[in-house]
């Protein structure tokens, strides 16, 4: 009777113990994306574009708050969607003139501490043109604050960010130039000086020459870079108001 006891116990065990072995799951490996993979989900995500669909993307880096990190501009341009539209419109030629102008380039900021990407800011404009982004210190020497080139036909104008809150905001937009390639045209010129009411810089815009130049091709207006010359004439000078982050014009 001991015997059979034994054995049943033994065999109990075994089959205890083959249930263990079947019921235990591999774990699958963690998939880690690269940030060009997060960054392109994301951007895809949110603006919609579907995998048959071409678009551009370009990467700015620099410290633009105080925490140490480094952060970045992501620029995106849907010059396709924008070719596309135009197509199936009723005023193809107007929108090939204007360079498909609508909303069709946008950025997004990548913050370097908390590993995140904020939602799209539009910025309307010829799509034809990618977005050109610079860094200055106006608010603070400790961080950057963003300069952003966008081109309206053979205009171009720049909006200037600042990054409060781990977002950019918009403090304020000028006119870079117009008429590029026209005889009659007009240009201005930047420049920064210590702030009248505030640690952030005063913004100095002087009245500009543009550079004389004619297009063959009437499409390479929108990519080409002018040189504008100085003169001695200030327009504006803007000051910053700490109280809505924004800027200013003096009375003259």
């Amino acid at each position: 009777m001991k015997i059979i006891l034994s054995l049943f116990v033994f065999f109990s065990f075994l089959a205890c113990g083959d249930e263990i072995v079947e019921n235990t799951k591999a774990e699958k490996p963690e998939v880690i994306e690269t940030l060009d993979q997060k960054i392109a989900h994301h951007i895809e995500a949110v603006l919609r574009i579907p995998a048959t669909e071409k678009y551009t993307v370009e990467t700015f880096s620099a410290q633009m708050n105080t925490d140490d990190s480094l952060d970045m501009i992501i620029t995106v341009n849907l010059l396709d969607r924008a070719m596309e539209k135009a197509v199936n419109s009723t005023n193809l030629a107007t929108r090939v003139e204007s360079g498909y102008m609508g909303r069709y380039n946008f950025i997004f900021f990548y913050d370097g501490a908390s590993k995140k990407i904020s939602r799209e800011i539009p910025v309307p404009s010829s799509a034809l043109a990618n977005l050109t982004v610079k860094f200055e210190h106006i608010r603070s020497e400790a961080y950057f604050d963003v300069l952003v080139e966008y081109k309206l036909e053979n205009a171009s104008f720049i909006r200037f960010f600042t990054v409060i809150n781990r977002l950019p905001k918009e403090i304020f937009e000028m006119m870079n130039y117009d008429g590029l390639g026209d005889i009659e045209n007009k240009a201005y010129y930047v420049e920064y000086d210590d702030g009248s009411y505030s640690l952030a810089k005063d913004i100095l815009i002087y009245k500009g020459r543009l550079e004389q130049i004619k297009f063959n091709d009437p499409k390479k207006v929108f990519n080409y870079s002018p040189k504008i010359e100085k003169t001695n004439e200030l327009d504006r000078r803007w000051f910053f108001n700490d109280n809505d982050l924004k800027y200013y014009a003096k009375k003259r």
